[in-house]
């Protein structure tokens, strides 16, 4: 039964999938998506520990600010040209959007915009890089490699099969929030001079946990209203959400709600953001117990 649900869902799948992207580089080949994610774990949970047993921590700090920019750039850039081409330029919908299909000049760009925002989810992997190479292996938890491969396995599955319509909104509040994420790693880099000012550091989980709470709600909506959506991409996409969303609620309780009731910490201690100093939250990573609040 198990057997016939799957292949009923990769019928349907197939019979959806978007003649505007079919052909692309990088996305009508599984395999491509299958090495990309296995070479990824492989590299946080095999490769990095042994390359690094007897090595000194790698000095990334310069590289790790010149990163965080340009995440910021990029993520402003593509949220820029995903809302305008969506929302502006298109009418879409806020509440409720399907797919068209349609391959004018608009709609072209707007999966253009998609297609490279993608590409700035799978330079995400960096961040565990640095992590490998300035030997935080602490940091690289199953919350940070599940939020990482959710994101990019679920980037190039939407792509194929519904990569504008009711998805959009959930990238542009991506994007948003990566923009706040790596402005404030960014920042908090610049040392104790600059992080004296990052007193919002502790609401930085609450806003992902907001934001995985909004999508879900939002995702959830083609469910009861008919708008042209594929319901398919929806049941295979919100529970990775959920998933998600859970991994993040045990790590804030446990980091906060834990200590706030008298009890002791349960989160790991001294961990930072993606190799660059100090005490900072982390994109699917662990919080410093002792510095935060």
């Amino acid at each position: 039964m198990e057997q016939g649900l799957i292949m009923h869902t990769i019928h349907q799948l197939m019979t959806i999938r978007d003649p505007r992207t079919k052909d692309w580089k990088l996305l009508h080949n599984p395999s491509f998506i299958v090495v990309l994610i296995g070479g990824y774990l492989y590299m946080a949970k095999v490769w990095g520990p042994q390359f690094m047993k007897h090595r000194k921590p790698y000095e990334l700090k310069g590289i790790i600010r010149i990163y965080n920019l340009l995440q910021v750039v990029s993520n402003i850039y593509f949220l820029y040209q995903i809302i305008y081409y969506s929302f502006w330029a298109a009418g879409y919908s806020l509440f409720c959007q399907g797919l068209t299909y349609k391959a004018d000049e608009n709609s072209v760009h707007l999966l253009n915009a998609y297609y490279w925002y993608f590409l700035v989810r799978v330079a995400d992997f960096f961040d565990t890089l640095f992590f490998v190479l300035t030997k935080k292996f602490s940091h690289i938890s199953v919350l940070h490699v599940t939020h990482h491969t959710i994101v990019v396995f679920n980037g190039w599955m939407f792509l194929q099969f519904g990569p504008d319509g009711q998805a959009v909104f959930g990238v542009c509040l991506n994007a948003f929030v990566h923009i706040i994420m790596y402005v404030y790693y960014f920042l908090a880099s610049l040392g104790p001079s600059i992080q004296k000012y990052l007193w919002w550091k502790r609401y930085l989980t609450r806003v992902q946990i907001v934001q995985f709470l909004i999508m879900i709600v939002h995702a959830s909506i083609p469910i009861f209203v008919d708008c042209g959506y594929p319901v398919v991409l929806l049941c295979i996409g919100i529970p990775q959400v959920i998933l998600i969303l859970g991994l993040f609620l045990n790590f804030y309780v446990q980091a906060y709600l834990s200590r706030s009731s008298g009890g002791p910490p349960k989160a790991p201690a001294a961990t930072a953001r993606n190799g660059s100093q100090g005490a900072h939250h982390t994109n699917g990573g662990n919080l410093d117990a002792k510095k935060e609040l």
